[in-house]
């Protein structure tokens, strides 16, 4: 293995790198409100958490998805940072560290309506080249 700048990871819910995403939707409102929303919901039955249905909302709208993970702070440059999400690639508006804790990186992508309906999808996040595991989301 070689060491390199970044080796992008994303953090998964459930603690083994697959399935519901450790994130965050943020929900802004027209009138400039916003709010967290989760994306996970925990399934008793089975004692896992599984995606949550995040809905788009309405026109003037705005749904941000907050990743956390790490391997990303030290990318060559923002525009080397790619999100893929059910197969189409979003613009990302951050990808650095997060500010509450040490050595978590966190990524915000603002979700497009082209999204909307989608169910359950892909997130994979490429940076400097190099691409993350795949993590699970669902798009209402």
């Amino acid at each position: 293995s070689q060491i390199a700048p970044s080796a992008p990871s994303l953090f998964a819910a459930n603690s083994n790198g697959q399935g519901v995403a450790a994130a965050q939707a943020l929900r802004v409102k027209s009138n400039g409100a916003y709010a967290y929303e989760s994306v996970a919901v925990f399934d008793q039955d089975n004692r896992r958490l599984h995606p949550r249905p995040v809905a788009l909302g309405a026109e003037g709208e705005q749904v941000f998805l907050v990743l956390f993970g790490t391997g990303i702070r030290h990318r060559s440059a923002l525009t080397n940072v790619k999100a893929t999400i059910g197969g189409i690639e979003i613009p990302v508006d951050y990808a650095g560290p997060q500010a509450g804790f040490v050595g978590l990186d966190q990524v915000n992508v603002k979700l497009p309506r082209t999204l909307t309906g989608r169910g359950e999808v892909d997130v994979l996040l490429t940076v400097d080249g190099k691409s993350s595991n795949v993590v699970k989301l669902n798009i209402n």
